[in-house]
């Protein structure tokens, strides 16, 4: 099921597109795949293994650039122009990543926090901790 900003998002100048959007889980890549850590979402704990245009969208959540930014970026890697239904395939990407409580979007431009920007296993695990800990997510 595609979420109501999705829907809505599927021209140039919609809602979404104005957005600025973020990763909300830690991850992993294991044997060349991306692999997300939900432990914050309504659905946690659980682990998903992201199929490749969700893997993209995913890492580009960066909290630094809009969802307008994310599409014209992606459509300037093909040459003679865009597939056609390349920013509704985005936009239903991201509405699909929202629902699943890994990603948000946001009105301003927010750095992502250092657990959720970096590998999960580049950090010591007390030093993730104690940074979740001071964001409120954990106990």
């Amino acid at each position: 099921m595609i979420s109501p900003a999705a829907k809505s998002g599927c021209k140039r100048g919609f809602p979404m597109d104005d957005k600025y959007f973020s990763r909300r889980a830690c991850w992993h890549t294991m044997e060349g795949q991306l692999v997300v850590h939900d432990t914050f979402s309504d659905q946690a704990p659980r682990m998903i293994t992201m199929e490749p245009w969700y893997g993209v969208v995913f890492m580009s959540a960066d909290g630094e650039h809009t969802v307008d930014e994310f599409v014209s970026n992606m459509a300037g890697q093909y040459e003679g122009g865009a597939p056609a239904g390349l920013r509704e395939q985005i936009h239903e990407i991201i509405g699909t990543l929202i629902e699943e409580g890994i990603l948000r979007l946001h009105d301003e431009r927010e750095p992502l926090p250092a657990y959720f920007a970096e590998e999960y296993f580049e950090q010591d695990a007390e030093i993730r901790k104690q940074q979740m800990q001071a964001d409120g997510l954990i106990d």
